[in-house]
């Protein structure tokens, strides 16, 4: 009975100081790289509204292009009547 007290007192111990160190709040240091993934998500969203104006499938990357940052749109449309399908590819600015 004994053993089992304290095996319990230090299970409860380990529970209590765990989740409290994950419950602390994490500071973010203040020279934390800026990262590029909203433009990224913009790029998709203009993608895939060009697809919708083209009536096709879109994909869109992210590119440095003379010192500014543009999103690369290819946009592919099936082709009709047996035809190849044809493949558009735009920039455009990421703002």
């Amino acid at each position: 009975m004994n053993t089992f007290s304290t095996l319990r007192r230090a299970m409860i111990a380990l529970l209590l100081t765990t989740s409290a160190a994950f419950a602390a709040p994490v500071a973010a240091p203040l020279d934390a790289p800026v990262l590029a993934q909203p433009v990224a998500a913009n790029c998709n969203a203009i993608a895939q509204q060009m697809a919708a104006q083209y009536g096709g499938k879109a994909r869109a990357t992210l590119q440095n292009r003379g010192g500014q940052q543009v999103c690369v749109v290819v946009i592919v449309v099936e082709g009709k009547n047996g035809q190849r399908a044809q493949r558009i590819e735009q920039v455009v600015p990421a703002n």
